[in-house]
């Protein structure tokens, strides 16, 4: 006899999709991994209703958000709700989350001591712990694939980077090593010797990583490439200013990328240290690890403090950007656009706790291995996104 269980996943949403929904209520305690199927379902209607979906890290904690634009530029405020929580991945304690990397519809979670990394597919509601070889403080995590081949676990990779000051060897020491999905196993990266410092976070663009960077007073774009397993130098749309220039100290320039339409890179920009209130967003023509071009996207007269991730609506040509006030401690979400600045967020955070906003497109790529896959799903049999918050 064939258990409903035992139904592929695809099928089994067809299933659940067909069950009324004033039927929930009786079936909610029934099965836990079917209520929150059927949530998702329900979701996804009410997000082509109500406008685009959004990951968003706050305290420790991932969350599903939608925002609606409609009739922003008509003086109707802009709506941000929230949705599903990322909760339990082993039905304990809910995670506390670092940070986390999206890429393709895979989001890369660095938890908080960084002593554990967790890949989670939210589409499929597959789960994936990799342990790191090494552990320190300064690791940063990156996660891409090789080709283009993005629906398939064997091409996926994840980078290590850190760099800090050994004291024993009394100069500064970079790591870097690479995870294999399809091994399951940690290797170390042969790079050169450079002098270049990470200042913002990544992002991924067509399987390979972007970062803000700096040498000396010098930024430009640094990427890595996933397929060469190299690192390259590419030139930021703006000239960067000297210490010669320098009017306010107290501030440092802003800059913070991201991705349109997981096929651009998008940066912001404004220079914070010479009291310029002009915010200027631009959107790559062209991109790879070897070289881009840029195009304007918006420019406008407003000053937000610590920046630290934005997402671009092109069809509003809007923009939201979370500031994080580290003077007292709070979390704010703006919708920024030409003659348009509207606050959807603002709330209390958790002491060195940064927010991380961005786009979240579904992809059905699994992430288990092979052979492992049936006790796997077994044992997380709860759900991504489906704890209110």
């Amino acid at each position: 006899m064939v258990m409903i269980t035992d139904l592929p996943f695809d099928l089994e949403k067809k299933i659940l999709a067909r069950v009324p929904k004033v039927s929930r209520p009786q079936w909610q305690t029934t099965c836990k991994r079917w209520y929150a199927v059927r949530q998702d379902l329900l979701s996804k209607k009410h997000l082509a209703r109500t406008g685009r979906e959004f990951i968003l890290l706050l305290n420790t904690n991932v969350f599903s958000t939608t925002i609606n634009l409609q009739g922003v530029h008509n003086s109707v405020d802009p709506v941000m709700e929230f949705g599903g929580k990322l909760g339990s991945l082993q039905d304990s304690d809910d995670l506390q989350i670092h940070d986390i990397f999206y890429c393709k519809g895979l989001v890369l979670c660095t938890m908080v001591g960084k002593q554990m990394l967790v890949v989670c597919n939210p589409s499929n509601r597959e789960t994936r712990y990799v342990e790191p070889r090494t552990s320190h403080g300064c690791s940063e995590y990156a996660l891409g694939y090789k080709g283009s081949k993005s629906s398939c676990v064997s091409s996926y990779k994840i980078l290590r980077y850190c760099r800090y000051s050994d004291k024993q060897l009394k100069r500064t020491v970079s790591e870097f090593e690479l995870y294999d999905f399809m091994s399951d196993s940690w290797r170390v990266l042969d790079i050169d010797e450079h002098d270049w410092e990470i200042t913002a976070r990544g992002v991924s663009v067509k399987g390979n990583t972007y970062w803000v960077a700096k040498k000396k007073k010098d930024q430009f774009i640094l990427s890595f490439d996933f397929s060469r397993e190299r690192f390259g130098l590419l030139p930021l749309p703006y000239e960067s200013v000297g210490p010669e220039d320098f009017i306010n100290n107290k501030y440092d320039d802003t800059a913070v990328l991201s991705v349109v339409r997981d096929e651009q890179l998008s940066v912001l920009h404004q220079y914070l240290h010479v009291y310029s209130s002009e915010m200027k967003i631009w959107v790559s023509n062209t991109i790879d690890t070897k070289k881009v071009s840029w195009s304007e996207f918006l420019v406008v007269d407003v000053v937000l403090l610590n920046i630290v991730s934005f997402v671009l609506e092109e069809e509003h040509k809007v923009a939201d950007d979370p500031d994080d006030d580290g003077k007292e401690e709070r979390t704010s979400i703006s919708i920024i656009g030409k003659n348009i600045q509207s606050l959807v967020y603002d709330e209390g955070a958790i002491d060195g706790s940064w927010p991380h906003l961005m786009n979240y497109v579904p992809n059905p790529v699994q992430i288990l291995r092979k052979g492992t896959r049936k006790s796997k799903r077994k044992r997380t049999t709860r759900r991504l996104f489906g704890k209110k918050r």
